[in-house]
């Protein structure tokens, strides 16, 4: 694991929307799509919060949040994505999450938790680093009727990097369990890339995932 992400940000670049720049504006329109459906804004928005990113990458999430707040931190395992995102002039570095002992007003984890040997470790630790009435948004693919219809071609099983997912219901369990009230959530896309599938089909697809 420790081989596989000293050059994630090399590994990656070819077809990652988050480590790539070209794939900014598609990242930021994705957010964007996900805040509206989780109603972020009616809910006081993340406007001056206190934000931390876990899993940061090269920092587009912290390259978009410096529109709406000052206090915003991203942290990565990959060192060759921090310095990228350092070269930006963007508040990361490299740091182990479950050292972190600030308290922030939102976590953010984009595409992390599936990549974890201990997600459960990182969910329970950022309870307690939020502050009263913080939020922790998580983002991952979930196991269920859509990735059992495309078995092994499912495009999110995807060792090394994939170790560990999880059911929808069993991720908001061990959350409830450690203490988190499931606020809103969203299904999106149907895990169907559309290499194979003619557009109006996968376009059905992802409706039906949502």
């Amino acid at each position: 694991m420790d081989q596989y992400y000293t050059n994630y940000k090399t590994k990656k670049s070819s077809d990652s929307v988050y480590l790539t720049e070209a794939g900014f504006s598609i990242f930021k329109r994705d957010k964007e799509f996900t805040f509206k459906d989780l109603g972020i804004d009616e809910k006081g928005g993340l406007e001056e919060k206190s934000i931390l990113d876990v899993g940061c990458g090269t920092g587009q999430f912290v390259k978009m949040m410096t529109e709406k707040t000052e206090l915003i931190k991203g942290i990565d395992k990959s060192k060759e994505c921090i310095d990228i995102a350092q070269m930006y002039g963007l508040n990361c570095i490299s740091q182990d999450f479950l050292h972190e002992d600030r308290l922030y007003d939102v976590i953010t984890m984009w595409h992390l938790i599936e990549h974890l040997l201990d997600p459960i470790a990182f969910i329970e630790h950022s309870y307690s680093l939020l502050s009263p009435g913080g939020w922790l948004l998580i983002e991952t693919p979930v196991i269920g009727s859509v990735s059992a219809g495309f078995g092994k071609d499912w495009r999110y099983f995807m060792p090394i990097e994939h170790i560990n997912l999880f059911t929808q219901n069993a991720l908001f369990k061990k959350c409830v369990n450690t203490g988190f009230k499931i606020d809103s959530w969203v299904r999106f896309g149907s895990g169907n890339d559309g290499k194979d599938t003619n557009a109006p089909n996968k376009i059905a697809m992802d409706q039906i995932a949502k």
